[in-house]
């Protein structure tokens, strides 16, 4: 009787134990998942629109020359980031609402006054050029290409222009592309004197050989900045670190 008892004090002794360990082990969790789930909240969330070959979705991961150049900043920064494709009205509402933190491009938009703050300079540069073959299109304002036709690829909205290039009023006859490769065929073959293309798109549609008579003419040239929500935790510090990533790494 005196072992039963014994034996039934060990096993009563091993249980608590068991319990003793069981409860310190679900508050050592329960204390670490908050810490956890801040270490997830950290990373922050770039907003692209659709701008090949600048920003853009292929495979369903964001690839792009300007995604580029920030994936190695935010790495010399030490950032984590999600990278988010949307269209620019939802995207530019998203910044100021917060739901999206970062954004590469233009500083003016009437959103931005007053809910975000900009990087002091520009991080990059995009050039429009009107192209032409044989000689350089006279154009230095939308209005110049009044009455004309000229090539454009679809998607684009040129920074306003295609919008006014569609208004029947404005009377240009509208060669739509598929792709920048697509683009230059039309150009070289005649069918419109004029093509409306990005720099960068054009040389990759050239490959590195430039026809000796194509001619380009600057039409706009848009500076690009890193544009941080102020409903980002630590705006100011998300900034420093970013404009700093770009200095190294550029």
């Amino acid at each position: 009787m005196i072992a039963n008892i014994a034996g039934d004090t060990r096993r009563a002794l091993r249980a608590g134990m068991l319990t003793l360990i069981g409860a310190v082990v679900g508050a050592v969790a329960g204390m670490a998942a908050p810490g956890l789930a801040a270490a997830r909240a950290d990373g922050i969330k770039l907003g692209y629109v659709e701008f090949p070959p600048y920003t853009q979705t292929d495979g369903g991961a964001a690839k792009g020359s300007l995604i580029e150049a920030f994936d190695k900043a935010a790495k010399a920064a030490g950032i984590a980031y999600t990278a988010e494709s949307a269209p620019a009205r939802r995207l530019f509402s998203g910044i100021t609402e917060g739901e999206f933190n970062i954004f590469l491009g233009i500083r003016t938009v009437k959103e931005f006054d007053g809910t975000t703050l900009i990087s002091a300079a520009p991080i990059a540069r995009i050039e429009l050029n009107a192209y032409g073959i044989g000689e350089a299109p006279a154009v230095k304002a939308r209005e110049d290409l009044a009455g004309k036709a000229v090539i454009a690829l679809n998607g684009y909205s040129y920074g306003g222009w295609r919008a006014w290039m569609e208004d029947p009023a404005n009377k240009v006859q509208m060669v739509d592309a598929r792709t920048a490769d697509q683009a230059l065929q039309l150009l070289q073959a005649g069918r419109a004197p004029t093509l409306l293309q990005y720099s960068l798109p054009m040389q990759q549609a050239l490959g590195g050989k430039t026809p000796p008579d194509l001619k380009a003419t600057p039409v706009q040239s848009l500076d690009v900045y890193i544009v941080v929500s102020k409903k980002t935790p630590d705006a100011e510090a998300v900034l420093a670190k970013l404009e700093a990533g770009f200095k190294a790494t550029q």
